[in-house]
């Protein structure tokens, strides 16, 4: 027993992500993530799809750990959450890119200065600053934008400052909450696209959407939830129906 105990244990810290068997209950027993089970690996990039209320939502919040489990062991880069000291979560979530579908950007402050406040934020040197921000807004094809303003951009813009942001700090783990949500198809496909060069370059991408057209054609691991749990894992293919 203790030796299969051990066995899982080490096994929870060669993945990237870990959740075993996480349950999060809110008022009247209700279970938004019930007895879930996940394992991605590093460099890997997953589809997360379901209808509404099937506990996508939750997981990436339980992952932030803006939620705390009711039960289960959630593990992601060899860190255990649950034993995670109040202190140490800040720093905890500046080591995952996160990407949402209102983009969550500054509105009084310039492209460049959007970006550069997240390396501000985990206390950067200046000079690594001026480098690494010009270099990340390259990637994301926005150079000569870097003066402009949020209100100056088109959505595809915005979405792709808000990456760039998400990833000038490189993270290990970029998580995408509906990433394309407010987007038109043409710029929907690109900023996936952008999505997966960041995954080519080594990082771990969860990205939750209801997008069916680029799940298709990106065609990568798709999982399926549905009343809190994992109904399907497909490790390569299109949109999972209910």
């Amino acid at each position: 027993m203790a030796e299969d105990f051990l066995h899982d244990y080490r096994k929870a810290w060669s993945f990237m992500i870990d959740l075993d068997h996480v349950s999060k209950q809110y008022e009247k027993g209700l279970a938004a993530v019930d007895e879930l089970s996940l394992h991605v690996d590093k460099g890997e990039f997953v589809f997360v799809v379901g209808d509404s209320g099937s506990g996508k939502s939750t997981m990436i919040r339980l992952l932030l750990k803006e939620l705390e489990p009711t039960s289960g062991i959630i593990t992601v880069n060899g860190r255990v959450l649950n034993t995670m000291r109040h202190g140490q979560i800040p720093k905890y979530r500046r080591s995952i890119g996160t990407v949402f579908q209102d983009f969550r950007l500054l509105e009084e402050m310039t492209v460049y200065e959007n970006v550069a406040f997240a390396m501000h934020a985990v206390e950067a040197p200046g000079r690594l600053i001026k480098k690494r921000v010009p270099q990340v807004l390259h990637e994301v094809g926005l150079s000569e934008k870097y003066r402009s303003l949020p209100r100056q951009l088109s959505g595809g813009e915005q979405q792709r400052v808000a990456i760039a942001r998400a990833i000038v700090n490189s993270p290990q783990i970029l998580l995408a909450d509906e990433p394309t949500g407010n987007l038109d198809p043409r710029n929907a496909f690109e900023i996936m696209k952008l999505i997966e060069q960041i995954n080519h370059s080594g990082t771990t991408v969860l990205v939750v959407t209801h997008n069916k057209e680029l799940v298709n054609q990106f065609q990568k691991r798709v999982i399926m939830m549905r009343n809190g749990t994992i109904a399907r894992d497909v490790e390569e293919g299109g949109y999972i129906e209910a």
